[in-house]
């Protein structure tokens, strides 16, 4: 399969991260292989998995992309499967995330992330809130719970840094509830320590606004997820990145 531009980097990413996108791929909450995919029988997979992750990135790379594929379209086309850019669009799409035709697919994922942050966010209670609040540097005394959403809504479309804790943060409780284990991803866990949310009660309900109604097809309980982990990777490895002068 062509190699596609935008998931070049992911060689260069963490052995963690690559083995949680894998194991994505290739298994369901049971821990049970996926009867549809075709990664773990490959020479790459079997030579590389778990601790030379990099080595196989760009069987990664097309195994995501056959899952992001109309199968018609692929077949058609003799096996090329859809760009990742066009499989981020379709997902953002189906989470009801607003971008625009010209958008990269940097921008697009940041978006998505952002979306999911933010819906995090809202449904966290009056005392994480709080605490989440001391950690932006945010006066919150006199702020009741809307006002408390809105104003951290408003520091993390601006404060990096929390933006990207607080996707560690989504990240790490999706491949939880996934693949039944926490992961860590670049030494960041900030949030999850500081608010205590490991062991809290939001589970599921976080994210239930889209497990529930838009991963609906077996395709979706995937692509979600896996597209979600990629578009943190990249993140992660560039947000925090100095500013070449």
């Amino acid at each position: 399969m062509k190699q596609d531009k935008d998931l070049v980097f992911l060689a260069s990413c963490q052995n963690e991260d690559l083995r949680t996108l894998c194991d994505i791929l290739t298994y369901n909450n049971k821990g049970e292989i996926r009867l549809s995919e075709q990664l773990t029988d490959t020479d790459a997979y079997l030579n590389c998995y778990p601790d030379r992750m990099n080595l196989m990135a760009a069987e990664i790379a097309d195994e995501l992309r056959k899952y992001g594929s109309n199968t018609v379209k692929t077949f058609c086309r003799k096996g090329e499967a859809d760009s990742y850019e066009t499989i981020v669009r379709r997902v953002c799409k189906r989470m009801g995330v607003i971008v625009n035709d010209y958008d990269s697919t940097p921008t697009m994922e940041r978006e998505l992330l952002t979306t999911i942050c933010e819906q995090t966010t809202s449904k966290l209670s009056d005392e994480e809130l709080r605490k989440l609040a001391d950690k932006a540097g945010i006066p919150h005394k006199s702020l009741n719970h809307q006002m408390l959403v809105t104003a951290i809504l408003f520091a993390i479309r601006r404060n990096t840094y929390l933006l990207t804790e607080m996707i560690y943060y989504v990240t790490s409780r999706i491949a939880s509830m996934l693949l039944g284990r926490w992961i860590g991803m670049m030494g960041m866990s900030a949030v999850s320590r500081y608010l205590g949310m490991a062991a809290g009660p939001i589970g599921w309900t976080l994210l239930a606004g889209w497990t529930i109604s838009d991963i609906a097809s077996p395709a979706y309980r995937v692509m979600i997820p896996a597209v979600i982990m990629v578009a943190s990777m990249r993140f992660r490895q560039t947000a925090l990145l100095p500013q070449k002068i």
